[in-house]
C-alpha cells in the first residue's frame, strides 16, 4: 500500500491505482468526460486535471499513478480556469438545444458547463454540415453534440470487442463514424449510448419519449438469460420508456446487451392477451375467468375419472417466476395427481444437470461469473457464449485482454473467436472428440495429477478408452491437426487456474450430456474443482424452475416422453412455453397437441400453440407481478411489481390457487408470502454435503451423417439480438433482425446458386423452410446456420431430439427458392 493525501486527506491505496481512483475510492469528485472505469485510461477531456505539490504542470488525474507522499488538490483557481478554458472549446461547436435534447437534466457536459463554464465563448466555430443520421435502426446520432471523448469508440472496442465505430478525420474534422459512414454493423447493445456523456448518441425508441425529472427508475433482474443483469428501468406515467445499465449494481455492473436494453417492449406487444379464451367450434372467443376455470376443474376432473392422471401432464416455463413455477407443480401434484411435470430445459439443463450428477454428485454446478477473469487458460468448447450469455461472456473478452489465454473451439466464427487468443475451427458437434484428444496428450505426457485421479472410480476404464484413441484419429474427427491439439492439450495442463466453459441452450444442436461428461473427465483428470467446468443456465429463471421442482422426480413423464409418445396423454396444462415454437420436429408435436383431448395453454400472448387450446388462460407478464428469479449462479432476486396488469391478466401462480380451490383442494398457500416460506429451502440449491465424484469414459459418435441426398450440417443456435421466441415480441428488437435466416459459406452460396439475401429452401429428412440467405464464411463450407427463435420460420420443423433430451446436427439440402 501506497499513502498520499488528497485535498488534505491521506488515504492508502494499492500501487498502480491513479489519483482519478484514489479519489472516487474516498469520495472525492474530480470533474471528467472521458473516464470509464471499465476502459484504459485515455486522458482526452483534460477536465480531470490536479495540482501536485512541488509541481509546475496539471496532471491528468485519470492517468497520474498515485504516489507514495504525493499531495494532490481537485479544486483550486488554477484548476477552475484551467477547466473553464477546456469547456469554452468544448462548447465551441456544440449547440445550445438543451430543450430538445434528450440528453438534457443527465448531461455530464450540462452540468459542468454550469458549474465551471464561461457565460459567454471568445471563440467562433462552424457546425458539422453532415446529416444528423446515420443507417441505423435503434441508434441516433448527433454529431455536432459530440464532445471526441472517445468513450463510444473504447467501449466498442476495448470492452465489447465489437468495434463498429471509430473516430474517423483529423483535428476540426474529426467525428464518430462507422466505415464508410453508412451502415452501423454493430451489436446494438446500447453501451455507446449509455457512455456517451452528452447527446450525441441516442436511443430512437427513447427519442423525446420524457425528461429524466418525469421519470421514475427502478431495478429489476432482466427477464431473459440466465446472466440475471440488474436493468434500470425508466417509467413515466405507469409505461416502461427507457431500460440502462448502472455502474456498481448488480453482476453486470451497468453491462446490458441488445436484449436487456432494448427488449423490454414484449410486454407492450399487440398481440397480448387481455381476457381468457374458450374454444367454440373452431375459434376461441372471450370468456370470463369463472366459465374458463370452470371449464378447466370440469374436464380435468373428468379425464382423471376417466383415464387416470396418468394421462394428464404440464409444461413449466424457464421464464416464469419461482412462485409460479411452484404452484404449477404443486397443482399437478397434489391436486390432479400427476408426476407428469417438465419443461423445455429438458433440451438444454438438463443435459448438464444429468452430466453433473454423473461426474459431480452435485445437485448443480457451480457457476461463478467472474471465473473466466480468475482463469489463466480458457477453453471454450462448441459454445456463442456471447450470445446465449451476452455479458457475461464480456468477462472472457476482458480476461484475454488482461493476459489470459482464450481458445476457441466452433467451427462458427464467433464473436469470442474473432478476440481469442486462438480460435480451432472444429467440425460441428465435435467437442468430445476433441476433449478425448487432448486428454489423450494429458495422460500419454503425464502431465495430469496421478494421485487424485486414482482415487475416483472408473480411472481405468477412463484409461482404456483412451488407450486405442489416436491423435490422428482425434484430428480426423475434429478437422483439426495433431499439432494443434497438443498444443491446447499443453497449454491446458501447464496453466495455473483453468477454466472450460459452454452453453446449454434448448435451440443448440452440437453438444449432448456426453460433452458435459467428456468436459467433466478433464476437470478431474486434472485434479480440478467442479466449478473449472462453467456451463450456466440459458434463461432467467431455468434454475429457479428447476429448483422448484418443475419436473419428473417420481417416475413421471419428462417433456419427450409427453409430445413425442403418440397417445400417452390425455390432457396438457402450458404454461409460459410454445411447444409448437420451440420443441423439435415440429410436426410431431403438433400431432400430439391436435390429438389430446384437452389443451390448456397460460400465457401472455396467443401463440401457436394457443390456437390450438381449448381454453387460453391470459397471464401477467414481467414487471406485472411480483415474484422471485433465480439466476444461473444460484442468486436470488426479487421481480418487483412495477406496472399495471394488462387486461383482466392475473399472475400465474394466483390461476393455480384460484383453480385448485375450485376443484376442491386448498393448498394451504393463500398468497406469495406463504408461497416464498415453502421455497425457502430450494433457495439453497446446489449446495449439498460430500460429493462424489466419477470419470465416465465417453465415445464421439457421429449424429448425423451428411453425405448423398442431403449433402450438408444444419447447426441451430441462438443470436445476440434474440432469446427463446419472447424477444420476438418485441420492437425494438425486431428493427434489428426481424427475421430468421440461413448463414451460407461463399463456397457452398457459389455452389448451389444461392444470392446474398435471396430466399432458399432448405429441407431435412423431417421437413422444409424457407428462408433468406446470409452469405457469410463466419460458417465454414459444408455447413448453415439458422436461428431457432422465428416462429413462422418453422425451423424445427427441420430438426428432432436425441434420445438424451438434446439435439443432433441435421443433415440438410438446399436450392434457391
Amino acid at each position: 500500500m501506497i499513502e498520499c493525501t488528497i485535498n488534505g486527506k491521506s488515504i492508502k491505496v494499492e500501487p498502480g491505482t491513479t489519483i482519478l481512483q484514489a479519489a472516487t475510492k474516498n469520495g472525492i469528485y474530480i470533474p471528467n468526460l472521458c473516464y470509464d472505469k471499465r476502459l484504459r485510461p485515455y486522458g482526452g477531456c483534460r477536465l480531470c486535471v490536479v495540482e501536485v505539490e512541488g509541481q509546475k504542470r496539471l496532471f491528468a488525474a485519470c492517468s497520474t499513478p498515485a504516489e507514495e507522499g504525493m499531495a494532490v488538490l481537485t479544486e483550486t483557481p488554477k484548476l477552475a480556469k484551467a477547466r473553464k478554458m477546456v469547456l469554452e472549446l468544448l462548447l465551441v461547436h456544440h449547440p445550445l438545444d438543451c430543450p430538445v435534447c434528450d440528453k438534457a437534466g443527465e448531461c455530464s457536459l450540462q452540468d459542468l458547463a454550469f458549474k465551471y463554464g464561461p457565460s459567454q465563448s471568445r471563440f467562433v466555430g462552424e457546425r458539422k454540415s453532415d446529416a444528423e443520421r446515420i443507417d441505423a435502426p435503434i441508434v441516433e446520432r448527433n454529431p455536432n453534440r459530440c464532445i471526441l471523448c472517445g468513450k463510444c469508440v473504447r467501449v466498442c472496442h476495448e470492452h465489447q470487442g465489437v468495434g463498429a465505430i471509430n473516430i474517423i478525420g483529423r483535428g476540426f474534422e474529426s467525428k464518430i463514424s462507422p466505415a464508410f459512414e453508412e451502415t452501423l454493423d454493430c451489436e446494438f447493445c446500447g453501451q455507446c449510448i449509455d457512455v456517451c456523456p452528452v447527446g450525441a448518441l441516442g436511443s430512437k425508441p427513447y427519442r423525446f419519449r420524457s425528461r429524466v425529472w418525469f421519470m421514475d427508475e427502478h431495478e429489476i433482474p432482466c427477464p431473459y438469460c440466465g446472466c440475471g443483469c440488474t436493468t434500470n428501468l425508466s417509467l413515466r406515467e405507469g409505461r416502461i420508456i427507457r431500460a440502462r445499465g448502472k455502474q456498481g449494481v448488480g453482476i453486470n455492473d451497468g453491462d446490458l446487451c441488445s436484449r436487456g436494453r432494448f427488449g423490454f417492449d414484449f410486454i407492450y406487444s399487440e398481440n397480448r392477451l387481455t381476457t381468457p379464451l374458450l374454444k367454440r367450434g373452431e375459434s376461441l372467443e372471450p370468456a370470463t375467468w369463472e366459465d374458463a376455470l370452470t371449464f378447466v376443474a370440469q374436464k380435468l376432473d373428468m379425464i382423471r375419472e376417466q383415464h387416470g392422471a396418468g394421462a394428464i401432464g404440464a409444461l413449466g416455463a424457464q421464464r416464469c417466476t419461482m412462485e409460479d413455477n411452484y404452484m404449477l407443480q404443486r397443482f399437478m401434484r397434489e391436486v390432479v395427481g400427476t408426476d407428469n411435470i417438465d419443461s423445455a430445459a429438458r433440451f438444454g439443463y438438463a443435459k448438464v444437470q444429468q452430466a453433473v450428477e454423473k461426474a459431480f454428485g452435485l445437485d448443480s454446478l457451480p457457476i461463478k461469473w467472474e471465473a473466466p477473469l480468475e482463469a489463466d487458460f480458457l477453453l471454450v468448447v462448441d459454445s456463442d457464449i456471447t450470445s446465449t450469455l451476452p455479458v457475461w461472456g464480456l468477462n472472457f473478452i476482458t480476461a484475454k485482454n488482461e493476459g489470459a489465454t482464450l481458445v476457441v473451439a466452433d467451427s462458427k466464427e464467433t464473436k469470442l473467436a474473432r478476440n481469442s487468443s486462438r480460435w480451432l475451427r472444429t467440425k460441428p458437434g465435435t467437442g468430445i472428440a476433441l476433449l478425448n484428444g487432448i486428454m489423450k496428450v494429458i495422460v500419454d505426457e503425464g502431465l495430469y495429477s496421478r494421485e487424485k485421479a486414482l482415487s475416483l472410480p472408473r480411472f481405468d476404464s477412463l484409461l482404456s478408452s483412451l488407450k486405442g484413441y489416436t491423435l490422428a484419429e482425434a484430428a480426423g474427427i475434429t478437422g483439426l491437426t495433431e499439432g494443434e491439439i497438443v498444443k491446447v492439450a499443453k497449454e491446458y495442463a501447464s496453466a495455473g487456474k483453468r477454466c472450460i466453459a459452454m452453453t446449454a441452450g434448448s435451440s443448440e444442436n452440437t453438444k449432448s450430456v456426453n460433452t458435459y461428461l467428456a468436459a467433466a473427465n478433464l476437470v478431474l483428470l486434472m485434479g480440478d474443482d467442479p466449478e473449472t467446468l462453467q456451463v450456466p443456465a440459458e434463461f432467467s429463471n431455468t434454475l429457479g424452475m428447476w429448483a422448484a421442482d418443475v419436473r419428473p422426480l417420481s417416475g413421471g413423464k419428462d417433456a419427450r416422453e409427453m409430445l413425442y409418445k403418440q397417445g400417452s396423454l390425455k390432457a396438457l396444462y402450458v404454461m409460459g412455453e410454445d411447444p409448437l415454437a420451440s420443441f423439435q420436429d415440429v410436426s410431431a408435436v403438433e400431432k400430439t397437441l391436435k390429438g389430446l383431448d384437452l389443451l390448456i395453454v397460460q400465457d401472455i400472448t396467443l401463440t401457436e400453440t394457443a390456437k390450438l387450446a381449448d381454453v387460453v388462460l391470459p397471464s401477467s407478464s414481467w414487471a406485472e407481478k411480483e415474484g422471485t428469479f433465480m439466476s444461473a449462479a444460484g442468486a436470488v432476486r426479487k421481480v418487483p411489481k412495477l406496472i399495471s396488469e394488462t387486461g383482466q391478466s392475473i399472475p400465474d401462480w394466483k390461476i393455480f390457487r384460484n383453480l385448485a380451490r375450485l376443484m376442491n383442494k386448498d393448498l394451504g398457500l393463500k398468497g406469495l408470502a406463504d408461497i416464498r416460506g415453502a421455497l425457502t429451502d430450494r433457495v439453497a440449491y446446489g449446495e449439498k454435503g460430500e460429493a462424489k465424484a466419477s470419470f465416465n469414459p465417453v465415445a464421439y459418435e457421429v449424429m448425423e451423417q451428411a453425405g448423398g441426398e442431403y449433402p450438408l450440417l444444419m447447426v441451430t443456435s441462438n443470436i445476440l439480438q434474440h432469446s427463446g421466441a419472447l424477444s420476438v415480441l418485441s420492437r425494438n428488437l425486431d428493427t434489428v433482425v426481424a427475421d430468421a435466416y440461413l448463414q451460407i459459406s461463399t463456397a457452398d452460396a457459389e455452389k448451389y446458386r444461392i444470392r446474398d439475401e435471396g430466399f432458399v429452401k432448405i429441407a431435412s429428412r423431417r421437413g422444409e423452410a424457407y428462408l433468406k440467405a446470409m452469405v457469410s464464411d463466419e460458417v465454414p463450407e459444408g455447413t448453415v446456420f439458422a436461428p431457432t427463435h422465428f416462429t413462422h420460420a418453422k425451423i424445427n420443423a427441420l430438426t428432432h431430439p436425441a434420445a438424451d433430451g438434446g439435439l443432433p446436427l441435421v443433415a440438410v439440402k438446399i436450392e434457391a427458392a
